[in-house]
């Protein structure tokens, strides 16, 4: 007689492939074999967020279970620290050497991301690790360091959040151990970046499919337009644009619109086709103005993208300061990639309720889209996604310029609401919540019946927002 206590292992870690978090962790509660084929799950992505470290050292890390019983750190594949908790605004030193401890222990690790200050302490620990294909992290770095950084090999997908101009300077140099295997490079805030270290790597990376440089002051849309003759196989591509107004309302905003203005140069007169590209970001950087629109430069890439025949699959387009949406340029968007746009997101964009009815309508592979509600009318909006024949997920960004006084936030009537209209929606993520679709399965049962479960806090994206979704590429 077959139980699930007596289930080939193999067919258990199938299964417990679909669960995760506190699911997971109780699943293996239930029996021996049940923990030692969930114990690979629990422990495969090690991480580390503020609500730990806040509790720390009340909370035990993952890092000390690992460190207790090393036989785990065979599991892990992925680490992410995302906060770390501090002693007099100071890293707490334990916690940093617990933690490059264990990564020395994970000979298996194939990604590690650091979103805070303290790349340093892991240099070390990060040596020889075969495996390691993904690395995000903050680029303060000295010359020494940097040294230690370049001996990271075999990575396939880089992201540098921010640096000093010593990481600058050594790039070409890495660039030039990783040239094999660099398929995605990701440069977000580097002030001190310029073309000419841009002209020096590009050429190197032949393997190179996703580029995104954006918030780098120095380089803009025309340096970039030029930059990608270099890598014609990109797949996805994102970087800033910037919007030179005669007076800047800020000081901060005239600092990095006058070092712009210093190093920008015409666009080209040709560019060079990207006929595989299947996603592009656009972050216009522009001071508030009294008549807000979507800037010119968002039109000029439609046409370009039209004229290289690449069927975009995902478009992200965001402004610093609320855009009104333009019938014209939605017009173009949806008639360009109507037939292939499966993920659409308009980042501080106003849109008009006729504009949100043609894009559900025309793009019939829409999948996912996020947007901010027009005029916070969930019922109007419920009507118009009967048009939307694919979609399933929404992400609603609210508006945060809103001079108007807050909306409230969705209520389980109104979700209830959007599903009912198109059944084909399972996620609606707005105002920190994530809401899921469950079906109420039982004889007869009918098919408008079903529950809806709230998470409280979204889960913090791994990614920044210009990547492309994962089943984009």
């Amino acid at each position: 007689m077959v139980s699930a206590d007596n289930l080939n292992f193999d067919c258990l870690e199938i299964i417990f492939t679909y669960l995760s978090g506190n699911d997971l962790v109780s699943v293996s509660l239930v029996s021996r074999s049940f923990l030692a084929a969930a114990i690979p799950r629990i422990y495969r992505t090690l991480a580390f967020g503020l609500n730990q470290a806040k509790r720390y050292p009340t909370v035990i890390s993952p890092f000390t279970t690992v460190l207790e019983h090393p036989n785990l750190a065979s599991h892990v594949r992925h680490i992410d620290i995302r906060a770390i908790p501090t002693v007099k605004s100071t890293p707490q030193p334990q916690f940093l050497r617990d933690c490059a401890r264990t990564i020395s222990l994970c000979r298996n690790l194939g990604s590690f991301t650091c979103t805070l200050d303290v790349m340093p302490s892991f240099l070390l620990s990060l040596q020889r690790k075969e495996s390691l294909e993904q690395l995000r992290f903050i680029g303060n770095l000295t010359t020494d360091q940097c040294t230690q950084l370049v001996q990271i090999t075999s990575l396939r997908e880089l992201t540098i959040d921010g640096g000093s101009w010593n990481v600058v300077d050594a790039l070409p140099r890495w660039i030039d151990v990783l040239q094999p295997s660099l398929t995605s490079l990701s440069l977000y805030g580097i002030l001190s970046l310029n073309t000419d270290i841009l002209e020096a790597i590009l050429p190197r990376l032949p393997h190179l499919t996703r580029l995104h440089i954006l918030s780098c002051a120095k380089i803009d849309q025309g340096a970039i337009l030029r930059l990608v003759s270099h890598v014609p196989r990109l797949e996805s591509l994102a970087f800033s644009s910037y919007v030179s107004l005669a007076q800047p309302t800020s000081a901060c905003v005239a600092t990095l619109l006058t070092a712009q203005q210093e190093n920008s140069r015409p666009l080209p007169v040709h560019v060079t086709p990207l006929p595989r590209l299947r996603h592009l970001a656009l972050d216009s950087q522009c001071p508030p103005t009294h008549q807000p629109s979507m800037p010119a430069f968002w039109t000029k890439m439609i046409d370009l993208t039209r004229t290289w025949s690449c069927p975009l699959k995902s478009l992200t387009l965001r402004v610093t300061d609320r855009a009104t949406s333009s019938d014209v340029f939605i017009r173009d968007v949806v008639d360009a990639h109507h037939a292939t746009l499966t993920h659409l997101a308009l980042l501080n964009c106003a849109l008009t309720r006729e504009n949100v009815t043609r894009i559900l309508r025309k793009c019939t592979e829409l999948e996912r889209v996020v947007l901010s509600i027009p005029d916070k009318d969930v019922l109007a909006f419920a009507d118009m996604l009967v048009e939307a024949k694919r979609l399933h997920t929404i992400i609603d960004v609210g508006d945060v310029h809103s001079t108007q006084a807050p909306h409230p936030p969705l209520s389980r009537k109104e979700v209830r609401l959007i599903m009912l209209q198109q059944p084909t929606i399972e996620k609606v993520i707005a105002d920190n919540r994530v809401w899921t679709w469950q079906a109420i399965r039982y004889p007869g049962s009918n098919p408008n019946h079903f529950d809806i479960r709230v998470d409280k806090k979204k889960s913090p994206s791994t990614n920044h927002w210009f990547m492309p979704p994962i089943s984009v590429l």
